[in-house]
């Protein structure tokens, strides 16, 4: 078993490089309804009785670096993935959705234990992760989150907590190994390759459709700027870069596109950049975006947030809302994976 997560190590720093993991961009928090009716749990906060044991009665822990204490807190695993889910998915989301996200969560603290020949978290000695989301993971404790869910706290934390003691050890595997399950917000109607975005083609992170995804307050976007804004901006960022302002429609053209529909290589003047450097340069939610020229101004239109990869967030809630399991949601998004209990991974 510890070569088993060692050899899914060694697969990820190939794709995503040594040092640090892919920054996962999330789902914004958006305004929600006092919801009607009971928790889905009326266990009140979660308890010290709570199970978090394989058939033996073995707890699993993990070593988590917790920025805002500066500190390692060692807590029981599944505690931990409820800390994550909450701050990485709107609470409000279907239950499904949660579920799916719980798995994802597990599945990519599972790979880190240093107990199992894990990663560990390279930026901090001793702990297996830690709660910078550029780093690792995003967590939250109840009371984090009590000022954003204000009288919905205890009714959003037992929905949370329900999601994760619903899918208790559950984890994603490939061909017998556990996968990076990489998220965004909004794919805008189509998720991504991997290969179209990072280093290596992952059998698992291929480009599926992605319903359901029209309510997000950021599906669609859009920024104009004067046209001198627009030239000043890429001289800053494309050295050498030669443009004409004065007929930008001719010197700016969109060369291709990913399986996405996100925008691969566009030319500007004598240079050609990348869809994802542009959205760079630009600020744009995402590299799915399309160009109008006006005699004075350039409006650029765009759709989706974040990079694309496998599982979309508000795709996931839209799926969950229609009638899709979590493991119906984990199975789309991430092709030919199968999910498992993971304590068949560690003692296996």
């Amino acid at each position: 078993m510890r070569a088993l997560i060692f050899l899914l190590i060694l697969s990820l720093l190939t794709v995503y490089g040594c040092g640090s993991a892919v920054t996962q961009k999330t789902a914004e928090p958006e305004t929600v309804p006092r919801p009607n009716g009971p928790a889905e749990t009326d266990d009140g906060d979660d308890k010290a009785g709570v199970d978090h044991s394989n058939a033996d009665g073995r707890v699993l822990m993990i070593n988590v670096y917790v920025t805002k204490y500066k500190k390692i807190v060692p807590m029981p695993f599944e505690d931990y993935v409820k800390g994550v889910v909450a701050a990485e998915m709107p609470a409000a989301f279907e239950s499904e959705a949660l579920k799916a996200q719980a798995v994802a969560a597990r599945t990519y603290a599972l790979a880190r234990l240093k107990e199992y020949a894990g990663s560990g978290c390279d930026l901090h000695s001793g702990a297996d992760i830690c709660t910078d989301p550029a780093h690792c993971q995003a967590y939250a404790e109840k009371q984090d989150m009590a000022a954003i869910w204000g009288s919905n706290a205890d009714y959003y934390w037992n929905k949370i907590s329900a999601a994760v003691e619903d899918t208790k050890g559950m984890v994603a595997m490939y061909d017998d190994l556990l996968i990076d399950p990489v998220f965004h917000a909004i794919s805008g109607g189509r998720t991504e390759n991997s290969e179209d975005v990072w280093k290596n083609k992952i059998p698992y992170l291929r480009s599926v459709d992605s319903p359901y995804e029209e309510e997000a307050s950021k599906f669609k976007s859009s920024r104009t700027l004067s046209n001198s804004e627009f030239v000043s901006i890429l001289r800053k960022k494309v050295p050498g870069l030669k443009i004409n302002q004065n007929s930008l429609k001719a010197g700016v053209k969109i060369l291709d596109h990913t399986a996405g529909g996100r925008v691969k290589n566009i030319r500007i003047g004598n240079k050609t950049v990348s869809g994802r450097d542009f959205q760079a340069y630009m600020g744009l939610n995402s590299n799915n975006f399309t160009l109008k020229f006006d005699k004075k101004t350039v409006t650029i239109s765009v759709k989706g947030y974040g990079h694309g990869v496998g599982m979309s967030q508000y795709g996931a809630n839209g799926q969950a809302r229609h009638g899709s399991s979590y493991i119906d949601i984990l199975k789309h998004y991430y092709s030919g994976i199968e999910v498992t209990n993971m304590w068949w991974v560690l003692e296996n």
